[in-house]
């Protein structure tokens, strides 16, 4: 994105909070939509070091058609690149071992591929297959296991819990945050959750999230080879994506596989949801001008770095600048809608007051 200017200027938590706070800065990490983590890679040949480049190359054409599908409308899936070598050496930047082990003649690992931004965008942009690289701000989740037998939230032994855990790891858009056990067991019922909104604000607050679903996971059957699980879904917050997510039932052979279906399923559709909010179509668009308030240099600076870093705008002008506040104009790709929601994610409030634009970093 073109960043150009015309004008110049010279207390202790309880313990459920506490490992809500801690859940939070554990995975509220700025997310690189350009990197996949946690690539299983598996390959045998005459020797270990012979079976080392067979399956570290696989690992890079599943890290591609992973990161594709991340960044892609389900829509599109069938139309997608496939990792040719030749596509691989342009696009990837490079990859890290995260885990090794090896036999006489077998490799086995996990990779993290680094890919080039600019060349995945050139991809997409030439294939004509709109994209999003937006990442949203965390979502706080909170799992509740049900059954006749009871109910289970903040206990360790939850296995609804244990499920959104068990999900691959850092392969959203939508960074979801679980919310732990706690050391005793205790925190706010599911009534508290459901019916006092102040109980789950004041986890959001001092967790700095703005959104938290309460995902009811209720056993229906339990016979083996045979269960059934009712799922409901409850959002606190302001993202509209969020809204309306449907309840929906999950069956499969074991409680175990059954979950984990159900939170993959979940996550699947926020994800959707989030792109179809955020995707960029280069057919699209836009330039507004906007009024930026802030408070000091200190502060411009700041706003200057988070527009820099928001994918849909393509260019930033600077028209005037005062030591209070500057006329911006902004050349966008997509809606005025959608990049509302991308500078949101940067937290850069851009609102229309009067048929004015106005723009402002958000306060913590």
């Amino acid at each position: 994105m073109i960043f150009a200017a015309v004008a110049g200027l010279g207390g202790s938590l309880p313990a459920m909070a506490q490992g809500v706070t801690q859940a939070a800065t554990q995975q509220m990490r700025p997310a690189d939509p350009f990197s996949v983590r946690g690539i299983a890679v598996d390959a045998s040949a005459e020797s270990a070091a012979a079976a080392r480049p067979l399956a570290l190359a696989e690992g890079q054409r599943r890290a591609f058609a992973q990161l594709l599908r991340r960044l892609t409308l389900p829509e599109d899936y069938g139309r997608l690149p496939r990792p040719s070598e030749a596509l691989l050496n342009d696009t990837v930047a490079g990859f890290g071992i995260d885990e090794e082990r090896t036999s006489a003649t077998r490799y086995i690992g996990k990779i993290t591929v680094q890919f080039r931004p600019d060349a995945v965008r050139r991809l997409l942009q030439e294939a004509r297959i709109p994209y999003s690289e937006t990442t949203s701000r965390p979502v706080l989740v909170v799992p509740v296991w049900q059954t006749a037998e009871g109910v289970r939230i903040w206990e360790a032994g939850n296995p609804w819990r244990e499920a959104w855990q068990r999900r691959p790891e850092g392969d959203s858009l939508v960074p979801l945050s679980i919310a732990p056990a706690t050391p005793d067991g205790g925190g706010p019922s599911l009534e508290r959750l459901l019916g006092s909104p102040e109980e789950l604000q004041g986890m959001m607050r001092k967790g700095s999230f703005d959104d938290a679903l309460v995902l009811t996971a209720t056993l229906q059957q339990a016979d083996p080879g045979n269960m059934r699980i009712d799922l409901y879904v409850h959002h606190q917050g302001g993202a509209a994506f969020l809204n309306g997510l449907e309840t929906m039932t999950v069956t499969g052979g074991t409680q175990e596989e059954t979950l984990l279906t159900a939170a993959l399923e979940l996550t699947r559709r926020i994800e959707a949801r989030w792109k179809y909010a955020t995707v960029i179509d280069l057919e699209k668009q836009g330039q507004i001008s906007a009024m930026a308030a802030f408070g000091s240099l200190a502060e411009w600076t700041r706003l200057r770095a988070a527009l820099a870093a928001v994918p849909t705008l393509r260019k930033v002008e600077v028209l005037q600048l005062s030591h209070r506040n500057a006329q911006l104009l902004l050349d966008y790709y997509g809606e005025p809608g959608q990049l509302g929601t991308a500078l949101a994610q940067r937290d850069i409030l851009l609102q229309q007051q009067d048929g004015y634009w106005t723009m402002q970093r958000r306060q913590p």
